[in-house]
């Protein structure tokens, strides 16, 4: 991913542009194999879901960040595209397309992997002499809550069950992590 944004940036086109295409790739393919994975590589199938929404919270909370005040529009715009496309995907409550293992899944890491990258960038940014601490804070937590929003509507509309209680649960989770 970093060389292929270096690429991008180096041909002055739009930061992350090609961010979109590869995010939906990548739930596709996960989402239409998901049935055929044998149970031999399943855990690695999990864990390139959990690197996959960890570098993608990374890339999202550290643009945002870093661009606190100058492009917060684009930093926004950015996120909205994300969280459509995980709301088509992952964490879409009622589209059959996507197996409920893998919503279970994503629901029982999103919350762990979102407060990991809002922890490291917190840290990266506060080493950083350029940035305001609280402003970084704010805006950290703000693009946390707009990654919730997905799991507020799985814990209304899911057709299952027990993916409505896992996306509560999640939500509850991260409520005690950074209460408001």
């Amino acid at each position: 991913m970093a060389s292929k944004d270096s690429e991008v940036q180096s041909s002055g086109a739009h930061p992350h542009s090609w961010l979109d295409t590869w995010t939906t790739a990548f739930w596709e393919t996960i989402c239409r194999e998901w049935s055929s994975i044998d149970q031999w590589r399943m855990n690695k199938i999990l864990l390139l879901v959990r690197f996959f929404l960890r570098d993608l919270f990374e890339i999202e909370l550290m643009s945002a960040c870093h661009k606190a005040s100058a492009a917060a529009h684009d930093s926004k715009d950015m996120i909205s595209r994300q969280i459509h496309i995980l709301e088509s995907w992952p964490l879409s409550p009622r589209d059959r397309k996507v197996p409920d293992g893998l919503r279970l899944h994503v629901l029982d890491i999103w919350v762990d992997e979102l407060t990991g990258q809002i922890n490291t960038v917190q840290k990266e940014l506060s080493q950083s002499d350029d940035s305001n601490p609280e402003t970084t804070e704010t805006v950290c937590l703000d693009v946390a809550k707009s990654f919730m929003v997905p799991l507020e509507k799985v814990s209304r509309d899911a057709l299952s069950k027990g993916v409505k209680i896992r996306a509560k649960e999640a939500l509850k989770l991260f409520q005690e992590q950074f209460p408001s």
